[in-house]
């Protein structure tokens, strides 16, 4: 059997030597069909992993021996969720790239496969030591990206985004450690740490907890560690939007979830976390009703959509587990879908403040009802992967925290009446059209085709994730 995963990881960064040797017209090119090779071969892994289990995809090799530290890699049912998404984010933010950063600039592809490389690796690390190496590659990436092209206000936007990583990254690096030195034989793998972790004294698992639960916490992001997400969304490229949201905030969600696995003592603390991310959620949902741009008005939905996230998480049960994974796939294409949709109204409309864009449906018909869609979709209409994420989360919250587990649907219903009127205050008022400054390129409309595809195919067919063993 060939090592899937590792082909899967490598495949991005085999393609850098190739673009810095390559004319500057092929950077696109490359870039490209390294993100389509990578997401022929994780269409290929979730095939083997429905018909022969997932653990035929797992590898291993010795890399320091001293530290019984191994190069692994691994997949299971849920992980499998975010390795599609990631695939597709980054495979339908390859097609658009030249459309908002430039016919012929190599350094962002450079930048851009090492993020994709680096954020595999994230989801398919089976240690910790490798997870954090692949979470701070990515997280540099995007500081690159957002300082390199984005908007007038990109180096605050992403000094406050790699101030905010950094103190993320040394917060989970102590944990880490503590968890290393903290069982014997000391290990990093994660199989390993959720078999010793008993050997753990409760209050030194509770330090690392606390440790972990704030790193991830920020990543997420959930209030009120989230101040940096509105303003790097807003600078960003919209390919870094894409990315950002699409991707890079699961790695808190994903963090979130091996801490509970990994430290039995997260059970005892599950109300306070489930306090928290209900606040979050209807907290941010009601901030969405007061934004005036139009990416920030979205950054605030992801903040929305974390925080059901980290209810199902919260709930620490079958459902909840498998609903919030399934939300961070629905989050992961639909918000980069919503994202490019953005971009594209900032390119051809020259702005993304809400009262100054109208009447897209006139101009836009195809993407205005992409649009819409996506909004359904986010708010878990039947046939996408937001329901079964949605129906999934609440069984799982209800079943833990009894009454408690439906608050968080304030919070969905105050996200949805924000985006319904931005639906009407810029797509429908058509009476009121501005007339668009610049062409609309069709590869915008195929990669947001392949985003919402994704969410409908995996919310019509369940079973392609729920039914791996």
């Amino acid at each position: 059997m060939l090592p899937i995963l590792l082909l899967i990881v490598l495949v991005p960064f085999a393609f850098l030597l190739p673009l810095v040797l390559a004319d500057r017209d092929y950077s696109y090119t490359l870039s490209i069909i390294a993100s389509t090779i990578v997401l022929l071969l994780t269409a290929y892994a979730l095939y083997l992993s429905y018909t022969a289990g997932s653990s035929v995809l797992s590898t291993s090799n010795f890399y320091v021996p001293v530290l019984n530290l191994n190069f692994s890699l691994r997949v299971n049912q849920l992980s499998m969720m975010l390795l599609v998404m990631t695939a597709v984010v980054f495979f339908a933010s390859s097609i658009v790239g030249k459309y908002f950063i430039g016919k012929r600039d190599r350094t962002y592809n450079i930048i851009f496969l090492l993020a994709e490389g680096s954020s595999l690796g994230v989801f398919i690390a089976a240690n910790l030591f490798f997870f954090y190496v692949f979470w701070e590659v990515a997280e540099v990436m995007m500081f690159f990206i957002i300082f390199l092209y984005g908007g007038y206000n990109r180096r605050y936007a992403s000094i406050k985004f790699i101030i905010y990583s950094i103190f993320s990254s040394l917060l989970m690096l102590i944990g880490i450690l503590m968890l290393y030195n903290s069982v014997t034989p000391h290990t990093f793998n994660i199989g390993g740490l959720i078999a010793s972790s008993g050997q753990i004294p409760a209050g030194t698992q509770a330090v690392i907890l606390l440790l972990f639960v704030i790193a991830f916490l920020i990543k997420m992001p959930v209030f009120p560690l989230h101040s940096w997400l509105p303003d790097a969304h807003t600078e960003a490229p919209t390919t870094g939007s894409m990315i950002l949201a699409g991707v890079l905030l699961k790695f808190g969600g994903y963090g979130l979830y091996l801490s509970f696995l990994i430290l039995p003592v997260a059970a005892h603390y599950a109300l306070y976390l489930m306090l928290l991310f209900i606040f979050s959620t209807i907290y941010s949902a009601y901030v969405c009703l007061s934004q005036t741009n139009l990416k920030r008005l979205i950054a605030y939905t992801s903040i929305t959509d974390m925080g059901l996230v980290g209810v199902g998480l919260a709930a620490m049960n079958a459902f909840g587990y498998s609903g919030s994974f399934y939300a961070m796939f629905n989050h992961g294409v639909v918000i980069a879908m919503l994202f490019l949709v953005a971009g594209t109204l900032d390119h051809v409309y020259g702005t993304l403040e809400i009262e100054k864009i109208k009447g897209v449906v006139k101009n836009f018909a195809g993407m205005s009802y992409l649009f819409i869609l996506g909004v359904f979709a986010a708010l878990g209409i039947p046939l996408t992967a937001g329901f079964i994420a949605d129906l999934f989360i609440f069984i799982g919250a209800v079943g833990t925290f009894g009454v408690l587990g439906i608050v968080p649907l304030f919070g969905v219903l105050v996200m949805g009446a924000a985006l319904f009127w931005l639906i009407e205050r810029v797509f429908m008022s058509a009476s009121k059209a501005v007339e668009p400054y610049n062409p609309l390129g069709s590869e915008v409309m195929i990669a947001s085709l392949l985003l919402f595809g994704a969410a409908v195919l995996f919310g019509v067919l369940p079973v392609l994730f729920l039914g791996i063993h």
